[in-house]
């Protein structure tokens, strides 16, 4: 019989916020194992248990014994168990079948299977990041007589929220806050291209190359799951990168 999981796991309105790839859930999970960062366990009828993130596989994450004997028991007997943590302000919710206590790198621990899915929710709409290489959009114009014609925009920056734009195309395109940009093809690197709507939230002309061009930050507008699902595997990838590199450079 299929498992009934509550909305409070994620369903519904924070379905854009999850990780479903196995890949992306490792990497976040690794991102706190990293940090040796504090994770928060309770079951159903339990006080939160304070916990260490302390190792991950393939299909396991291990977390330190809590403290209080009496919780550890209770959590070990529940068949569901739910946990928070966080990375860099970014909340990390996630639930896991049932724990077993074993040793890990010789000191006790607490094994759960890895989850299917992880809630990467943060405060603020996403953090952005500048891509590696050149990356780029699409943007609708129009040219002499109105007739349809597009302007290839550098992507300086992406999140799951929003890009910034630097147009390679100085012409007749005008940008002003508020202004929407429908059928933007937005080309992300080993992806087939997407179509958003980009709503201008700020716009100014800015010297690049001895070039007047506009720079704009925008938002998306009414992105689909799938495509969300798709911005976010693209920005925890980055993130991943950007983090090996503050750690190559310590």
């Amino acid at each position: 019989m299929t498992e009934s999981r509550p909305a409070a796991e994620g369903e519904g309105m924070y379905d854009k916020y999850m990780l479903h790839h196995p890949s992306d859930i490792r990497g976040c999970l690794r991102q706190l194992v990293d940090r040796h960062s504090i994770v928060l366990v309770h079951a159903a009828g339990t006080d939160n248990a304070v916990s260490v993130a302390l190792g991950v596989d393939a299909s396991s994450l291990w977390v330190d014994v809590p403290r209080d004997p009496e919780l550890t028991a209770r959590l070990l007997a529940a068949d569901r168990l739910r946990f928070e943590s966080s990375i860099e302000r970014i909340t990390v919710r996630f639930a896991t079948g049932a724990a077993r206590e074993v040793l890990h790198e010789g000191l006790p621990a607490l094994q759960i299977p890895l989850p299917v899915k992880v809630m990467h929710l943060q405060r603020r709409e996403y953090v952005r990041r500048e891509p590696l290489g050149t990356i780029s959009c699409l943007l609708p114009a129009h040219g002499g007589q109105g007739a349809p014609r597009s302007v290839r925009a550098t992507i300086a920056d992406i999140g799951g929220g929003g890009l910034a734009v630097l147009t390679s195309d100085d012409a007749t395109l005008e940008m002003k806050t508020g202004d929407l940009f429908p059928g933007v093809l937005l080309e992300l690197p080993e992806q087939e291209p997407m179509s958003v709507v980009l709503r201008v939230q700020h716009a100014q002309r800015v010297e690049l190359n001895g070039r007047r061009v506009w720079r704009a930050g925008c938002s998306f507008v009414d992105l689909t799951v799938g495509d969300q699902a798709r911005l976010l595997r693209y920005v925890m990838q980055l993130d991943r990168l950007h983090m090996a590199r503050l750690r190559d450079d310590v």
